[in-house]
C-alpha cells in the first residue's frame, strides 16, 4: 500500500499528524499553479486514495503571503502562443473525450510533456487537473484549503474543489475567476463549480467582471466557510480537518459522491443513488459499532447523545468509525 506522507514531490511539502496530512505548496517566487504543481496534486491524491492511515488533507501555501496565486502564465503562453486560425468552440469540444481516452494509455502523457510542445504540456496539464479535482470530489479523503494568499483563477479554482475552505481574515487574501481580464474564460472548473456553490445569477456577475474579492466577501457570497485570524489559520484548519478524519471513510466518499454528483441526474435518480449510498454505509462494520454505542449512550441518558452529550460524537473521540 502507498503511503502518501512519504511521497517525494517537487512542489509540496507534506507533514503528517495522526490522519491528517497537511500538503504546502511551494513553487516560488510567486506559486503560481504551474504543470508541475497539478502533476504533484495528481501523484499526492491517487495515493491518498490508497492509504487508509489518511482521513484528511490540508491543501495552503508555503510562500510568505501566498496561496496559489492563479495558473501559470508562462505555461499559458506556450499553449496559447501557437500560430493558429480562431477555432470554434463547437469544433474543438468532440476532440477532448477523445485527448482524454488517448492520455489514458500507460506513458502517453509524459510522452505529450515530452515532444509536444507548449501545446502539449498545456493539454497535459489541463487533463491532469480535470482528473485530479474530481479524484479529490469522489475521495473517501477531505479535501480542505487553508487558503493564507490569493487564490485566483486556476488558484481559486482548486481552493473550489476542496471540501472545506478556511481563509485568513486579511488584505492580502483576495478570491475570484479573473479570467475575463485576461481574455478568457475559466478552465479548470470555475464555470461549473461557481454555479453550484452560489447560484448562477452571481456566478455570470463574478465571472463577467473579473475582478478580485477580499476574503470578507467570498465569506459573505459562500466562497469560503470561515474566516480566521492569520495566525491561527492553519491551526484551525488542521483542527477541523483532524476531527473530520474521524468520520467514516465511506460515508464520506459517499456523501461527497452524492452532492457533488447527483446535480447531474434526474431528482427521482438522484434520490435513488442517495439510498444506495445510505444503505451501503449502514452495512459497515463501523456503522455497527456505532449503533452500538448509539444506544448505549441512549439508555444511560435517557435521550439522544447528539443533544445530551454530543462533543465526543462531533469529535470523533466516542467511537472509532475509521474502519
Amino acid at each position: 500500500m502507498s503511503r502518501a506522507a512519504e511521497l517525494d514531490l517537487e512542489t509540496i511539502d507534506l507533514a503528517r499528524n495522526g490522519r491528517v496530512l497537511t500538503a504546502t505548496i511551494l513553487a516560488p517566487p510567486l506559486n503560481f499553479v504551474t504543470p508541475a504543481v497539478v502533476r504533484d496534486l495528481d501523484l499526492l491524491t491517487t495515493a491518498a486514495d490508497t492509504d487508509d492511515t489518511v482521513g484528511a488533507i490540508v491543501l495552503t501555501g508555503g510562500l510568505p503571503g501566498r496561496f496559489l496565486t492563479h495558473a501559470d502564465p508562462s505555461a499559458l503562453t506556450g499553449m496559447l502562443a501557437m500560430p493558429h486560425p480562431f477555432i470554434p468552440a463547437r469544433a474543438v469540444a468532440p476532440l477532448i473525450p477523445m485527448l482524454n481516452t488517448s492520455l489514458r494509455v500507460p506513458g502517453a502523457a509524459q510522452m505529450l510533456e515530452r515532444f509536444g510542445g507548449g501545446l502539449g504540456t498545456g493539454m497535459v496539464w489541463g487533463y491532469r487537473w480535470k482528473r485530479t479535482t474530481l479524484r479529490m470530489n469522489r475521495s473517501r479523503v477531505v479535501y480542505l484549503a487553508a487558503i493564507n494568499g490569493p487564490a485566483l483563477g486556476g488558484g481559486h479554482e482548486i481552493a473550489l474543489a476542496c471540501d472545506i475552505r478556511y481563509a485568513a481574515d486579511a488584505e492580502h487574501v483576495e478570491l475570484g475567476q479573473i479570467e475575463s481580464i485576461a481574455n478568457l474564460i475559466p478552465g479548470g472548473g470555475g464555470t461549473q463549480r461557481l454555479p453550484r456553490l452560489i447560484g448562477a445569477a452571481k456566478a455570470i456577475e463574478l465571472t463577467l467582471e473579473g475582478g478580485p474579492l477580499s476574503a470578507r466577501e467570498g465569506l459573505r457570497l459562500g466562497l469560503v466557510h470561515r474566516l480566521t485570524a492569520e495566525d491561527e489559520l492553519l491551526a484551525e484548519t488542521e483542527a477541523t480537518a483532524a476531527r473530520l478524519a474521524a468520520r467514516n471513510p465511506v460515508v464520506i466518499k459517499e456523501l461527497k459522491r452524492a452532492i457533488y454528483f447527483g446535480t447531474d441526474r434526474s431528482l427521482s435518480r438522484s434520490l435513488n443513488h442517495e439510498l444506495a449510498a445510505f444503505l451501503s454505509t449502514g452495512s459497515s462494520k463501523a456503522a455497527t459499532r456505532t449503533q452500538d454505542a448509539f444506544f448505549d449512550d441512549l439508555d444511560r441518558l435517557g435521550d439522544t447523545p447528539f443533544l445530551a452529550e454530543p462533543k465526543a460524537w462531533i469529535d470523533g473521540t466516542r467511537v472509532d468509525q475509521t474502519s
